[in-house]
């Protein structure tokens, strides 16, 4: 099973034509983009497969050096677009015509349908995961965790979240016997040795058995909110709302490793220091590719 298993890499909102988008930023010593770190990872576990849903100023050059550097270490990459109008029914084009922003990561996920015929692992492009991670997504795809209508996803203790902040805004999730109960709404914590949550990042281990209520939400969300400009439709929120029907079950494992989100340029120096620390600790060889 483990050899069918694909890595879905999020990157429609992170890049544009000037290459300042989110995971664009050189953290690694030979100047690796962050997500590069999640594709070595993966490629670590077995993964052969890796998807990427884009936007339209993801540019042939950057398809190119993703496609070299995956193919060269023996695997297969696809790159899926994501516009306003994918999936969309030409019946409502006349009201998101003056949308911008895409429909959110759930919309995202859900045009892959064609290309995931086995469980995948799903991630964002600005976010560093470490391996701890991509190792329990494997584990929990080996021992038969993940299977139609029973997922998993990777959640990361609050104080392992913090970035150049002291404050920031997470998704807290609760828990019954290591089973997903809630995610709450994004708050403001403050950093606190006695915070001891655990938090929704958007480390999702799925079933293509998802992708049939995907598409059935995405067509309730669209006649709900097809003209409001802002309103995304977003993984958790539509796990949440599956949950509350009884129409699935999650499984949380937590990683025991810190994830760090690219925000803009402002911490790239840090996430390169602790990059650099892995490399010491030889957790990472350098330069990445050879």
């Amino acid at each position: 099973m483990l050899n069918s298993l694909s890595l879905v890499i999020l990157a429609g909102d992170d890049y544009n034509t000037q290459k300042k988008g989110k995971y664009m930023n050189c953290v690694g010593p030979k100047k690796e983009f962050v997500v590069e770190y999640s594709i070595y990872n993966a490629l670590s576990i077995g993964i052969k497969h890796i998807v990427f849903v884009i936007n339209q100023d993801f540019d042939i050059e950057t398809k190119k050096y993703f496609q070299h550097i995956i193919e060269s270490q023996g695997g297969t990459v696809e790159f899926i677009l994501q516009t306003t109008y994918t999936a969309v029914s030409r019946s409502i084009y006349d009201k998101i015509e003056h949308r911008k922003k895409s429909w959110g990561n759930a919309h995202a996920l859900m045009i892959t349908k064609r290309h995931l015929m086995h469980p995948f692992i799903v991630i964002k492009s600005n976010e560093y995961y470490g391996i701890d991670a991509f190792i329990k997504a494997k584990e929990l795809i080996e021992n038969g965790t993940v299977i139609p209508n029973r997922y998993a996803m990777i959640a990361y203790e609050l104080d392992k979240t913090f970035n150049l902040d002291t404050e920031i805004n997470r998704e807290v999730c609760s828990t019954n016997q290591h089973f997903l109960s809630s995610i709450d709404s994004p708050k403001t914590y403050i950093i606190n040795e006695e915070n001891e949550f655990s938090v929704n990042v958007d480390f999702w281990i799925f079933h293509p058995s998802i992708f049939r209520s995907l598409e059935d939400q995405f067509e309730d969300f669209l006649k709900e909110n097809a003209s409001e400009l802002e309103k995304n439709f977003t993984l958790s929120d539509m796990i949440i709302e599956m949950m509350k029907e009884n129409q699935l079950e999650v499984k949380v494992e937590n990683s025991n490793q810190n994830w760090i989100e690219i925000i803009e340029r402002e911490n790239e120096q840090e996430v390169n220091h602790y990059i650099q620390e892995l490399i010491h600790q030889h957790k990472y060889p350098n330069p990445l590719w050879k």
